[in-house]
C-alpha cells in the first residue's frame, strides 16, 4: 500500500511528513476584591513566518477586546465588580518556520536609510545612546566604522554572546546596567545591541515571545531584529543566533513593551502552556487533491463532525503502545496491572506529561485502594462496593485537577484525562494482591507499570513514528503482524533467562 501511494500515485514524500505545530495556552488569574478589573497582553499576528490558528477565549466574566496598531495586536479583558480568584485562558495554534539570512559581505552601513526607519535609529528609555561608558565600549568593540555591516554585526553579537554572561534577570535591565555589570539576560542585552546598533546608524528593535517548549512556564523571551536591504534580520545574543531564527521562536510584540499590563492591586500571576502536535502540511492536501487514498482527506472529514485530528493520532498510536505492553509481558515476562492499561496511561499522561501522569497514577492506586480496604470492612456486595470505588477515582482525581490549579501546576489538572474505569478496576486489584500476596507484591507490580508506562510514553509521543503512522495508517497492519508473531511466541523470556542463568551455563558446560 505504501509502495502504491509512492510510486503509482506519485505521493510526495516530503510533504507526507507532519509538520510540527505547538499549542499554546495563555493562563492569567488576579484576585478580585470587588473592584473593576483590566488585564492586557500581546497576541500573535500570522506573517511570512509564523501561522496562528485555532485561537480560542475562555474568560469567564472577563470581555475580550481586541485592537491593533501598525505593528502589533493587543488584547484587553474587561471585568466590573470582580470578587474572588478568576480566570482568563486564551490558546491558539503556531505553525512558524525556521528562516536565515545570508548578509552580503559587499553591504555597509546605508548613509541616507528612509524616513520610515527613522524611529529605529532614535534614543529610547533603556538605551542610553548618548552615555559615554556606551560609547566607549562601542569604539572598542567595533573599532572601524567603515568596515561591511556583517563584520560590524558579528562583531557586536559575540562581544555580547561571549563576553556579556547570561542572567536570567526578572525585570527591566537597561543598557547600561547591563554593560556595567557584565551580566544580563534577554532584555538587557537586547537593549545594549540596540543602542549600539542604532548609534552606528543601524535601525534596530526589541522583539518579544516566547520560545515555544514542551511544558508550562512564566518566562517569554527577547530579541533583536536589524533592517538590512529591506529585511527585518534577527539576532540572539542569549542562544547565540546570528541573522536566524529558530522555527520555536513565537514573536508576540515588536518594541520595547512590556508583555502583561493589569489593573494594580489584583495578585496576578500567568503562565503559558505548550504543547508539541503534529499537522498536516498544507503543501500535501493541495497536491493530493481528491485521492481516495488521501488520509488527509480522512482527518478533515473527522475534523467536520468534532473530532480533532489530536484524538485520531492518539487512537492510532493506541495499538504501538499495546505492542509495548505484550513486548514487556509475553518477551520480558514482566507482570503489570492489566494488559492494555500502561498504554492508555501513557495516552493521556501526554496531556499531564510523564512525570505527573506517573505521579497522578500512583495516587490514584495507592488512595482507592485504602478506601477499598475500608469497604471490605463494611462487607458490601460487589457492585456497591465497584460503585463507589468508580466515585472515589472520580472525586479524587477532581481534587487533583483542584490542586494543580490553586499550586498553579497545569500539567496535573489534566489528570482528569485518565480513564476513570480503568483505574478503579486496578485499584481494586492492586487491594486484592496486597490482601493475597502482601504489599512488597503489589508495589512491585505497580513499580513494574510505572515502568511500562514510562515506555509506552516514549513510544506513542515519538514524533518520527507519530508522523510514520499519521502518513501511512496501513502501518498499523505491521502491527498487527507483529502480534501474531509474540502470539506464537514458545521462547524463553528475558526474565526467566535470568531467573535460571546459572543452571543454563552449567548445562552448557557440562
Amino acid at each position: 500500500m505504501m509502495g502504491y501511494k509512492l510510486y503509482v500515485l506519485d505521493y510526495p514524500m516530503a510533504d507526507l511528513i507532519p509538520a510540527v505545530s505547538y499549542q499554546v495556552e495563555l493562563s492569567m488569574q488576579v484576585d478580585g476584591h470587588g473592584d473593576d478589573i483590566d488585564l492586557g497582553s500581546y497576541l500573535p499576528k500570522s506573517d511570512s513566518r509564523q501561522t496562528i490558528l485555532q485561537e480560542q477565549n475562555a474568560s469567564g466574566q472577563f470581555v475580550l477586546e481586541l485592537q491593533s496598531d501598525n505593528l502589533n495586536r493587543i488584547a484587553t479583558w474587561r471585568a466590573q465588580n470582580v470578587t474572588g480568584r478568576q480566570s482568563v485562558r486564551y490558546s491558539y495554534m503556531v505553525q512558524a518556520k525556521h528562516v536565515r539570512y545570508t548578509i552580503p559581505d559587499d553591504i555597509h552601513i546605508d548613509a541616507n536609510p528612509p524616513a520610515s526607519l527613522r524611529p529605529y535609529l532614535q534614543d529610547e528609555p533603556g538605551l542610553s545612546m548618548d552615555n559615554a561608558d556606551i560609547n566607549l565600549e562601542l569604539l572598542r568593540v567595533v573599532p572601524d566604522r567603515e568596515a561591511p555591516l556583517v563584520q560590524i554585526l558579528t562583531q557586536i553579537h559575540r562581544h555580547l554572546q561571549d563576553k556579556l554572561t547570561n542572567r536570567n534577570f526578572s525585570g527591566f535591565t537597561d543598557a547600561l546596567t547591563a554593560l556595567k555589570l557584565g551580566e544580563a539576560s534577554c532584555n538587557g542585552k537586547g537593549r545594549l545591541f540596540v543602542a549600539w546598533a542604532r548609534k552606528l546608524g543601524i535601525p534596530a528593535r526589541l522583539v518579544g515571545g516566547l520560545i515555544l517548549q514542551p511544558g508550562s512556564k512564566r518566562t517569554s523571551h527577547q530579541w533583536v531584529e536589524v533592517y538590512i536591504k529591506g529585511h527585518w534580520v534577527p539576532f540572539d545574543t542569549i542562544n547565540d543566533h546570528f541573522a536566524e531564527l529558530p522555527a520555536n521562536f513565537l514573536t508576540l510584540y515588536y518594541g520595547d513593551q512590556n508583555l502583561f499590563k493589569h489593573t494594580s492591586n489584583v495578585n496576578f500571576q500567568y503562565f503559558f502552556k505548550t504543547l508539541k502536535r503534529l499537522v498536516p502540511k498544507q503543501e500535501a492536501q493541495e497536491a493530493l487533491g481528491e485521492s481516495s487514498l488521501n488520509v488527509l482527506n480522512i482527518y478533515a472529514l473527522f475534523e467536520r463532525i468534532g473530532i480533532s485530528q489530536n484524538l485520531l493520532k492518539i487512537l492510532l498510536m493506541i495499538p504501538l503502545g499495546a505492542l509495548v505492553v505484550v513486548i514487556f509481558r509475553n518477551v520480558i515476562g514482566l507482570e503489570t496491572f492489566g494488559t492494555f492499561l500502561p498504554a492508555l496511561i501513557a495516552a493521556a499522561a501526554r496531556e499531564t506529561g510523564l512525570l505527573w501522569g506517573l505521579i497522578g497514577f500512583a495516587l490514584i492506586i495507592v488512595t482507592s485502594a485504602m478506601v477499598r480496604k475500608l469497604l471490605d470492612w463494611m462487607q458490601l456486595l460487589h457492585s456497591p462496593k465497584m460503585a463507589i470505588m468508580l466515585t472515589v477515582v472520580v472525586v479524587f482525581m477532581l481534587l487533583l485537577t483542584i490542586f494543580g490549579v490553586q499550586a498553579n501546576l497545569f500539567d496535573l489538572a489534566h489528570i482528569t484525562l485518565f480513564p476513570i474505569a480503568i483505574l478503579a478496576i486496578t485499584s481494586e486489584r492492586f487491594a486484592i494482591i496486597h490482601e493475597e500476596q502482601g504489599l512488597k507484591k503489589a508495589m512491585r507490580i505497580t513499580g513494574v507499570t510505572a515502568v511500562v508506562i514510562a515506555a509506552c510514553y516514549v513510544v506513542m509521543d515519538s514524533l518520527f513514528l507519530q508522523s510514520l503512522i499519521v502518513a501511512f495508517p496501513e502501518l498499523l497492519l505491521t502491527v498487527i503482524a507483529l502480534n501474531l508473531w509474540l502470539g506464537k511466541w514458545v521462547g524463553m523470556r528475558v526474565t526467566e533467562f535470568y531467573r535460571f542463568r546459572k543452571l543454563i551455563f552449567a548445562r552448557g558446560t557440562a
